[in-house]
């Protein structure tokens, strides 16, 4: 085909047209597929550089349209960028111990030592019973008198032949002996009396206890008073109030109670109890027969 093409009209003088073609073709496609590399890795280094923000938005396309104009290989390259922090969740900033279960932390015993002594409460000691059947806290009044028969081992505890029971003796003695060692001379005028001596001074007016209603017929009582016999309002009555109980002895016949006991308010006497019980009563400020009826 000739390079000159004569297009003309027919009722016009025809002109030649020469169409040229292009030189260098395959250099020119050579230099645009540089170029295009070029610009391509300039903008992925920029992007890399300087991040996300700091260049525009190419419109290459719109999320709504046909694709993304980021490739996928750009995505990764931006996330590598990226702090290796911010790609782990916030667990994983936590202690690897958070991350077990309750179940797997082995559960620890718990010592009597690691309880705090306030958060255990303390049982309080039940009181002991009142020894109602001991030979000690025998109850002799009105309402309940001595048989006939009833005797006891009785022992003198001074010159004047005075006896008690001899199971109190010993207690009865360092008593007296304990008060004379501070200046208190104390003597005994009444102890034990047998059921029918008791019984003869009842006949005889001497004395409002029948026989076996008096603490005197069971050994465990005594009349005490000053050697000058004197003893309400003495410094003798001052230190068995204070002292008898540690010896085991009460002031059997207190104030204001006659009408428990039946025997009107005798200073001068005192009753064997023993040691431990004689303190719980003084304590109580009760008389025997209320003690023992509790």
């Amino acid at each position: 085909m000739s390079s000159d093409i004569r297009l003309y009209p027919e009722d016009h003088e025809p002109k030649a047209i020469k169409i040229r073609k292009p030189k260098h073709t395959k250099r020119n496609i050579i230099v645009a597929v540089i170029c295009a590399v070029l610009i391509v890795g300039l903008g992925a280094a920029a992007w890399v550089f300087f991040g996300n923000s700091g260049l525009p938005k190419l419109p290459f396309g719109s999320s709504e349209g046909g694709g993304s104009a980021v490739s996928e290989s750009e995505q990764s390259e931006e996330s590598s960028s990226l702090p290796e922090s911010s790609s782990l969740p916030e667990s994983s900033s936590l202690p690897e111990s958070s991350s077990l279960p309750e179940s797997s932390a082995p559960a620890l015993p718990l010592s009597s030592e690691s309880v705090p002594e306030s958060s255990v409460p303390e049982e309080s000691p039940e009181p002991n019973p009142i020894p109602r059947d001991e030979w000690y806290m025998l109850l002799v009044n009105k309402e309940h008198p001595l048989s006939a028969d009833f005797s006891i081992a009785a022992k003198a505890v001074d010159a004047d032949g005075h006896t008690v029971d001899e199971r109190i003796y010993d207690d009865l003695s360092a008593m007296l002996s304990d008060a004379k060692a501070e200046g208190i001379d104390l003597r005994i005028v009444t102890a034990y009396r047998s059921y029918s001596r008791q019984q003869q001074l009842y006949e005889a007016g001497a004395t409002t206890a029948a026989a076996g209603t008096s603490e005197h017929n069971s050994g465990l009582a005594v009349d005490i008073l000053t050697a000058s016999g004197e003893f309400e309002g003495s410094s003798g009555e001052a230190w068995l109030l204070e002292h008898a109980a540690e010896y085991g002895f009460i002031l059997r016949y207190p104030k204001d109670k006659e009408s428990v006991t039946g025997f009107a308010y005798e200073p001068w006497h005192f009753r064997y109890v023993g040691k431990e019980q004689a303190k719980l009563i003084s304590e109580s400020g009760l008389c025997l027969e209320e003690y023992l009826a509790q």
